[in-house]
């Protein structure tokens, strides 16, 4: 257990979870020799296309939500301690869940020497929209939400499979299909950080508070 939930240093940060899983998800499509752009969007991001990444029509693009591993603060060392928790900011989980395209990208692991393998050690999962709750645990019978048991989510090589089949994502049938999905989630933390100023809350990002991804991958006729 040590080798998944052994904290070394210091638990990591969502920042880099999520530079790992996305370094690990460019190394995978390379590897495999499919085109791909993949870019981070928030509040402050206007970029909604890049220029240098002209991918065909009949692309399948998908919106990723990293969260950041956590392990609860009473107990042994478990899977059953190990938890997600998604009210940060606030009305993210309603935008996940209303959007199909999007999926959470949950990290199964604490310990840093897993960095390298990553992609393979994290779920691709998504709420049910009629019974939202902001928390999730990797395998917790006891856990007091309806979101207690996520180990059986799916892992990059069958979300990876889907994408291609066409089960899951969007297929672009032009740059209008991907502008719209990165407008989407750019207006929703231009909201946040407009709420946050309101109420008087500090500028900057807080840690989990975005972390979303946008992956086209072109998909071989």
């Amino acid at each position: 257990m040590k080798q998944i939930l052994g904290v070394k240093y210091a638990s990591p940060l969502e920042r880099e979870y999520e530079a790992w899983i996305v370094a690990g998800i460019e190394a995978y499509l390379k590897n495999v020799g499919l085109r791909y752009a993949i870019w981070a969007i928030g509040s402050s991001q206007e970029k909604v296309w890049p220029a240098d990444e002209k991918l065909s029509v009949g692309s399948k693009i998908v919106g990723l939500q990293f969260k950041r591993a956590k392990l609860a603060t009473s107990g042994a060392v478990g899977k059953d301690r190990l938890k997600w928790t998604f009210d940060q900011p606030a009305g993210q989980l309603a935008l996940v869940s209303s959007t199909p395209e999007i999926f959470y990208c949950l990290p199964t692991f604490i310990n840093r020497d897993l960095r390298s393998e990553a992609l393979h050690h994290c779920l691709f999962w998504r709420p049910d929209p009629s019974d939202l709750n902001n928390n999730a645990w990797y395998d917790n019978s006891a856990a007091k939400t309806p979101y207690k048991q996520l180990d059986e989510s799916m892992r990059w090589g069958l979300f990876f499979e889907r994408l291609m089949y066409c089960d899951i994502g969007k297929k672009v049938g032009g740059s209008g299909d991907v502008d719209s999905l990165t407008a989407k989630i750019t207006a929703f933390y231009q909201r946040d950080t407009l709420l946050r100023a309101i109420d008087g809350e500090r500028e900057g990002n807080l840690d989990g508070e975005e972390g979303t991804y946008v992956l086209v991958i072109e998909r071989p006729e």
